[in-house]
C-alpha cells in the first residue's frame, strides 16, 4: 500500500486565514483511495516520516512574510526527491528559497499575486487530461497572478473581468521527480464542491504513475 504523508499547517505552520485541520482532514479522506495517510503539522514529525513517504502533501502555507522555520523546512525538503503534491496556499512558503519555486514551478510572488474576495467562480480546462471534468463551478479563493514556470504542464485557469486566463493547477516532471500543484481548496466549502477533491485524485494518480 502506497505511504502518503501531509503536512499540514496549524502547529509550525500557523496562520488566522485557513482552516488547516479540517481541510486536510478531508484532503487524508481523499487520498485514502490511493493508500494509507498520515497527517503531521510539525516539522520533527514531517523529519520522522518523509523517507517512508511515497507521496508527500503539502497543505500549508507562509503568511504574509518569510517564516522562521522556512529554512529548516527547506533543508528538509531538499532530501526529499519522491513526488509532491502542493496545495492552496502552500504556493507562498518559503519566498526566500528558490528551490521551492524550482521544485514547484511557480509560486505565490507578493505583492503581485492575489486573490479576490472568497465567492462563486468558474474554472476551465486548458488541458485535455481534466477535459472531462464535469462541475467546474466552485466556492473558493480566485489565485491570481501566479507565477508560473512555461516548463508547467497547466491544467486549469480561472479567466478574470478582462478575459485574462490565470493558472490554477499544474504538473511538471523533471529530471525524474513530479511535482503538482491545485490552488484549490480554501476551506471545507471549496472542498464540498466535486472540483478540488477530484483534482487532487487525478494529480495524485498521476504523480504515483
Amino acid at each position: 500500500m502506497r505511504r502518503v504523508l501531509v503536512f499540514s499547517g496549524g502547529a509550525d505552520y500557523a496562520d488566522p486565514w485557513h482552516p488547516f485541520a479540517e481541510t486536510s482532514a478531508i484532503v487524508a479522506e481523499v487520498l485514502r483511495e490511493e493508500g494509507d495517510v498520515t497527517v503531521v503539522d510539525t516539522l520533527e514529525d514531517l523529519v520522522a516520516r518523509i523517507d517512508a513517504a511515497d507521496l508527500l502533501v503539502i497543505n500549508a502555507g507562509g503568511g504574509t512574510s518569510p517564516h522562521p522555520l522556512d529554512a529548516r523546512l527547506a533543508e528538509i525538503l531538499a532530501g526529499y526527491g519522491g513526488p509532491l503534491l502542493a496545495l492552496h496556499v502552500a504556493a507562498t512558503l518559503m519566498p526566500e528559497h528558490t528551490a521551492w519555486e524550482s521544485r514547484l514551478r511557480g509560486r505565490w510572488v507578493r505583492d503581485v499575486t492575489f486573490h479576490p474576495e472568497r465567492g462563486p467562480m468558474n474554472v476551465r480546462p486548458v488541458s485535455a487530461s481534466v477535459a472531462d471534468l464535469a462541475d467546474l463551478d466552485t466556492v473558493d479563493e480566485a489565485y491570481t497572478a501566479l507565477r508560473v514556470s512555461p516548463e508547467a504542464d497547466v491544467l486549469l485557469v480561472h479567466d478574470d473581468d478582462d478575459g485574462v486566463a490565470h493558472p490554477l493547477a499544474w504538473t511538471n516532471e523533471s529530471d525524474g521527480c513530479r511535482a503538482a500543484y491545485s490552488a484549490l481548496g480554501h476551506d471545507a466549502e471549496a472542498y464540498g464542491s466535486p472540483l478540488a477533491p477530484e483534482l487532487i485524485r487525478r494529480l495524485t494518480r498521476w504523480l504515483l504513475a
